[in-house]
Parts: structure tokens; sequence; C-alpha cells
């Protein structure tokens, strides 16, 4: 949300340009939290959800996403089941006159449905909580294919099994038509 960026997010949204974060640990990046763990495990686990959560503070909290009512912004193999509290404590915030040093006029979490996409992996359990609190139309999944922690190439029914007895329509949504809206498809 640097100023630096303004010209870059303007570009973005004037072209009609869709934008993922995508984390990723090298010894060459800094990253939150890995200082604290020693295993490639632990690692991973922090270094992916942490640096999203702090991407989608900093497009939401930082304004990017106000600014730019047309930009469209996904976060990318992080894992989805962190945007609920991670929504409810922005909201907490901007409510708390306390607290909101943000400048927003809309809630974090509807600059999200306006403006976000999330990304899950098929192993995750909270898909159908997450698709009844932001819209299924808002969730991606991936396999992360070629990585040999992917899921392929059984992601898709992975996917259609944690999504037991929701609708046609909602399972459609999170099939395809999360990736239609994030990429401007029809």
């Amino acid at each position: 949300h640097h100023p630096d960026y303004e010209p870059f997010w303007a570009a973005a949204e004037d072209l009609d340009f869709s934008i993922g974060f995508h984390e990723g640990a090298s010894s060459g990046m800094p990253t939150v939290g890995v200082d604290r763990f020693e295993g490639r495990g632990a690692r991973h686990i922090i270094s992916h959800t942490m640096e999203m959560m702090l991407a989608c503070m900093s497009v939401i909290w930082g304004g990017v996403c106000e600014r730019h009512p047309k930009i469209r912004i996904a976060f990318l193999e992080s894992g989805g089941g962190w945007i609920a509290p991670w929504l409810d404590r922005m909201d907490r915030h901007f409510d708390d006159q306390g607290f909101n040093d943000s400048g927003l006029t809309t809630r974090p979490s509807e600059l999200f449905q306006r403006n976000c996409w999330i990304s899950f992996e098929p192993v995750e359990g909270s898909i159908k909580a997450l698709a009844d609190y932001i819209g299924p139309h808002k969730i991606l999944w991936a396999t992360d294919y070629p990585h040999p922690d992917g899921f392929f190439p059984g992601a898709p029914k992975m996917i259609m099994d944690r999504m037991e007895g929701l609708s046609a329509e909602t399972k459609h949504q999170v099939m395809a038509g999360g990736a239609m809206g994030l990429y401007g498809l029809n």
C-alpha cells in the first residue's frame, strides 16, 4: 500500500488486470515469523499463511481496494481458512474509533467482498463454512501442480467431496465461478 506502488495499482485497474499474491520463502526474502522455527514444515506453515494475511491487510487496511474499486486481487496458495477471523478482526478495529487509523470509509469485509478472492487447497475442511461466510463466488481452488506436496490429479474430486451437501450452484461457483470473476471471464 506504499504510495510508491500507486501507479502499479492504477495501471492494474485501468488495464483490467487481476493481481495474485503468492508467498515465497527463501533466504533472499524477509519472511515474517520464520526466525522463530528451525524446521521446514513450521516455516512453510508460517510463511505462506502469515505473509498472505499481511498482504491482505496491506491492500485492504492500507486503502488500495478503496482507492481502486475495480481492482481484482487474489490471495493464493496459503490456505483459505484464515480469512474469516482476519476479516472479523479488521472489521472490529474499523468499528472501534480507538483503533481505526486506516482512513477507510468502507468496512474491510465489504472491500474484500468487492475486490478480493482467496484460494483453498483440496484438503481444507473449511470450504463449506467459508462458502457461506465470504460467498462461493470468492473462492478459488488449486492443485499446486507440479509441486511434490500438490494434489494432482485428484484435486477436483477432493474439492467436490468436501462440498458434499451443498447446492449445485454453490459447487459451480467454487469450481468455476470464482476463477471466472477474478479473471473477468464469462
